[in-house]
């Protein structure tokens, strides 16, 4: 066997252990709110659906057809994976600690999340202003610099919070912690991707995006 093919198996032989022994520590009283949060994760198809949309098949015969199903792909992926992580949030909610009954009010993980984005994203961009080098435009300095290494460590990043996230999914007092960071991982895997070098027009990918969220959300939300 080559070198590839062996670390490959590796880990796909460390992927099943480790997702046998977080799933079947998973309560029945969850077992439905895992499976929407687990179809939710599916969604990460839309990471491929980015590249086919936004890629350039000007030399291509027929080339739009491949950009139509690349647009359709993301608007599945997207409606999937926004309608997905509504759902199971609805579920979720259901699960209150004692003191949130009392008080008729439970703990704003959506706020908590939304002001955790906030500040990884201010971070991250001071962190690239302060490295740029001197005299190189911003643009430059990051699909020159940056989109390699980004899109590489934001995959394992977000692989890592779709593990933790699941994990949360074990324990009603974490649960709706696990659902959210899960779909952390999923945005953060979405970011990385746009920074993929196939990619040149974002048009069609920000059109599928929007219809996905409109769809997803609707339906999630009814």
């Amino acid at each position: 066997m080559t070198t590839e093919l062996e670390v490959g198996l590796y880990i796909f032989m460390l992927a099943g252990f480790l997702g046998y022994h977080i799933i079947t520590r998973v309560p029945p009283l969850l077992h439905t709110p895992l499976m929407s949060a687990t179809n939710a994760i599916a969604a990460i198809s839309l990471v491929g659906s980015l590249v086919v949309a936004g890629s350039d098949y000007s030399n291509v015969p027929n080339g739009w057809v491949c950009t139509l199903l690349g647009l359709m792909a993301v608007t599945c992926s997207s409606t999937n994976a926004f309608g997905g992580f509504l759902i199971t949030d609805r579920m979720l909610r259901m699960f209150r600690t004692a003191e949130d009954r009392a008080r008729g009010t439970r703990r704003p993980v959506e706020l908590q999340a939304f002001g955790a984005v906030l500040a990884i994203v201010g971070g991250v961009a001071a962190i690239l202003y302060a490295t740029r080098p001197a005299g190189m435009a911003m643009g430059e300095y990051l699909h020159e610099r940056v989109a390699p290494e980004a899109l590489r460590y934001c995959y394992i990043l977000s692989a890592a919070m779709f593990v933790l996230g699941l994990k949360g999914l074990s324990s009603p007092k974490w649960a709706r912690s696990g659902m959210s960071l899960a779909a952390f991982g999923m945005l953060v895997a979405v970011v990385g991707t746009l920074f993929h070098p196939h990619i040149v027009t974002y048009r069609w990918i920000a059109l599928g995006v929007a219809i996905g969220a409109f769809v997803g959300g609707t339906m999630g939300l009814r």
